[in-house]
């Protein structure tokens, strides 16, 4: 895997050793491809695992765990109100379920399920638990109900490099994204609150968010899209904004189960100051991932920088960026906007229309982002 995602769990119960998480999330992992499926995990209370939307169904969980715990090992429970139920104790990093990348029968067989997990210091649960125990309740379902019905409602909060409109039909990013919902038939409200040139502490500073996040309307998704070089050049600027302002209204703003989405920019054309571009995005992922772990809100990094290091390495920076080494072009907008939808509706974008993009153009870069989002 080409970089580290880090979620923090969306609940943990009071159980054992303390309240201090040692379990920090669950995910959905595809053992075909040993990707995180993005959407679903990380996974949080009233997750809906719609097998419909997955290409197979050879899919597992893996409990994450937090920064700096070394468990001895990890006790699974998952019970199915149909009476289906797993127990299993992993004596060995990393701790799945049923196994590394071995497939879970349960996953595949619709039901409500209540997973508990619980890290121990010895390598069987004889040991003292410690941490307090996750615990989560979603659903595994396989026919067409009302989760497809449901409107969804994501808030996005960035500068130009959402905010950047193609040329050929002045869409930007958001717009890209609800577009494809419409043609998917999938409800989507879009919520913008995009400036130019400006950082997400200049936003907030200007009072241009406040009311998107004053609980007035909540939202399944919040996608934050940081200063282009902010994150990579001062991480303790960044994690201030994030904690100090951003975070303290997520709990008002998510609806029951919802997620942020922290928006891994590209590393620019020109690199400086690191000696390359390949430095540069070596830092924007360790530090992306830092911000990711010090939220306790259910968070999940989209993999953008990511997609545009493997398109870039065969096709060249100017594929994705346009003459002044940091905006995205139309190709880039595309490829922002499936890998969002996917993410958001949990589902492949690889079927996505072409919109105005030539066919072969559009297919490499919906594989590209089916393939970094776990699909």
């Amino acid at each position: 895997m080409a970089a580290a995602f880090v979620w923090v769990a969306p609940r943990v119960s009071a159980s054992g050793g303390g309240n201090t998480p040692v379990i920090s999330a669950v995910q959905v992992v595809n053992d075909v491809s040993r990707r995180p499926i993005l959407g679903l995990s990380p996974v949080t209370d009233g997750t809906v695992v719609d097998l419909r939307r997955l290409p197979h169904r050879r899919i597992s969980l893996q409990a994450v765990i937090a920064a700096g715990e070394k468990p001895g090992s990890v006790a699974f429970t998952m019970e199915g109100t149909k009476g289906g139920s797993i127990a299993r104790i992993e004596s060995r990093a990393p701790f799945f379920l049923c196994g590394d990348y071995v497939d879970c029968p349960l996953l595949t067989t619709p039901d409500v399920y209540t997973l508990t997990v619980q890290a121990f210091t010895g390598a069987t649960p004889t040991g003292s638990p410690i941490g307090a125990a996750f615990s989560v309740r979603f659903t595994v379902a396989a026919t067409q109900g009302s989760a497809d019905a449901r409107p969804l409602d994501v808030l996005f909060v960035g500068n130009s490099l959402l905010g950047t409109a193609t040329e050929t039909t002045r869409e930007d990013t958001p717009d890209l994204v609800r577009h494809f919902a419409a043609l998917e038939g999938r409800p989507l409200n879009v919520t913008k609150v995009i400036h130019f040139g400006y950082s997400l502490r200049h936003t907030w500073n200007d009072g241009l968010v406040a009311t998107a996040l004053d609980g007035t309307r909540q939202y399944d998704f919040i996608v934050l899209q940081e200063y282009s070089t902010l994150v990579a050049t001062n991480l303790p600027a960044a994690r201030d904004t994030l904690l100090t302002l951003y975070a303290p209204t997520f709990r008002r703003a998510l609806k029951p189960g919802g997620r942020v989405i922290l928006f891994k920019n590209w590393a620019l054309a020109n690199p400086a100051p690191f000696r390359s571009r390949a430095a540069a995005k070596a830092v924007i992922d360790a530090n992306y991932a830092a911000l990711s772990a010090a939220l306790s809100t259910p968070n999940l990094l989209a993999p953008i920088g990511d997609e545009f290091e493997k398109i870039i390495a065969t096709r060249g920076v100017s594929h994705l960026i346009v003459a002044d080494g940091k905006h995205p072009n139309d190709n880039a907008v595309y490829l922002d906007a499936v890998t969002l939808f996917g993410i958001v509706f949990a589902t492949s974008p690889r079927d996505l229309a072409q919109l105005y993009l030539p066919a072969d153009v559009a297919a490499h870069l919906r594989a590209v982002a089916a393939t970094a989002i776990g699909y």
